[in-house]
């Protein structure tokens, strides 16, 4: 792989690690959606990552093949006082969890700042070889 190879495969991973950031904050927003008993809740996201289709033998970063749909079919709470309870006060919440879904940005922050970190590593090494000679 050349030192130009970098930028592609480190802009990659970036782009994967924003779509990361992005369903997780949309699982964190929905979170507390409320829905009545017996109908589908919002479905926790997820994004399905793979290899980059390698030329050569040598991998060309990640892409996002798409997105994962958790369950529809949420948790039972005790909420009696939200207009879509049923007449026992309960309703449905979604299936989404707090904590996993902020580990996963703190892991997803961590890695587009170890790609943004290379990228910059690369376009100094980039313009110091342009200065060679001159």
């Amino acid at each position: 792989m050349s030192l130009f190879g970098v930028l592609p495969i480190a802009q990659s991973g970036a782009d994967a690690m924003q779509t990361w950031i992005d369903t997780s904050a949309g699982n964190i927003a929905n979170m507390n959606d409320t829905a009545a008993v017996g109908t589908p809740t919002y479905a926790q996201q997820t994004p399905l990552l793979t290899p980059a289709p390698a030329s050569g033998g040598v991998g060309q970063g990640v892409k996002v093949a798409g997105i994962s749909l958790g369950s529809s079919a949420g948790i039972v709470a005790h909420q009696p006082t939200s207009p879509l309870a049923n007449a026992q006060g309960d309703v449905v919440l979604p299936q989404v969890s707090l904590s996993g879904q902020l580990v996963g940005m703190i892991e997803a922050q961590q890695s587009y700042q170890a790609d943004t970190f290379a990228m910059a590593r690369a376009q100094t090494a980039y313009t110091a070889g342009l200065t060679i000679g001159t």
